[in-house]
């Protein structure tokens, strides 16, 4: 093979490449360099990330346990602290929407209405979907109830009972019985006829005495 002249070297297309690729090494490695370190820097970055996520959902998971053995005991100040913590350190993670709700739950047991309905609202305001939603909701009306708003705590109940959750029923009667003290008897009937057609036996003797004072109220 006849080798080539530095005139068809100059001139071959693949040389010119490769020389042109060199020469953009030379002039560009330190930001190529630069890249490299860079995207190692973004690999780790995500595994760091993921294990730091990691160790906050199960600190998480730890306060909010915490949280609710306070609250089964009784000691509601204790259980309120606990969950603020948490939701102060890992308010992102998923136990925080949980406690969010629990939060309500303790604020309610120590009759401070108002704050367990902002509690609960800020719950539903980011939980999507699921029994937490129902459980948020649950509270709401609770709170609601409490505060004497009864129409609203009826629709609230209501809403919830739409889930079909396990409590329905409950709901249902707790739906009725803040219509009938919200002064709406006919809306009361109604909610209560729909609850004593799911059969449960449990709340039939509620059903029975909260329609008679809704069927009572529509006749005066």
């Amino acid at each position: 093979m006849s080798r080539m002249t530095k005139e068809e070297l100059r001139e071959d297309p693949v040389l010119e490449a490769v020389q042109g690729f060199l020469g953009f090494v030379e002039r560009h490695g330190r930001w190529l360099a630069l890249g490299a370190a860079a995207l190692a820097v973004i690999v780790v970055g995500a595994v760091m990330l993921q294990r730091s996520s990691q160790r906050a959902e199960a600190e998480a998971s730890a306060q909010l346990a915490i949280g609710q053995s306070y609250f089964v005991q009784g000691n509601y100040a204790e259980s309120e602290s606990q969950l603020r913590d948490l939701l102060s350190s890992h308010g992102g993670a998923r136990s925080g929407r949980a406690a969010r709700i629990y939060l309500g739950d303790a604020l309610l047991a120590q009759g401070r209405n108002e704050e367990a309905l902002e509690a609960y609202q800020d719950a539903l305001s980011k939980i999507g979907s699921g029994e937490l939603q129902v459980a948020a909701q649950r509270g709401e009306a609770a709170a609601l109830e409490s505060l004497g708003r009864y129409a609203e705590a009826s629709a609230a109940y209501e809403r919830a009972a739409d889930h079909h959750s396990p409590l329905e029923g409950d709901d249902l009667v707790a739906a009725g019985r803040s219509a009938l003290r919200a002064s709406d008897a006919a809306r009361a009937q109604i909610i209560l006829e729909r609850a004593r057609d799911l059969g449960i036996r449990s709340i039939e003797t509620q059903i029975a005495f909260y329609l008679s004072q809704a069927e009572l109220a529509q006749m005066e």
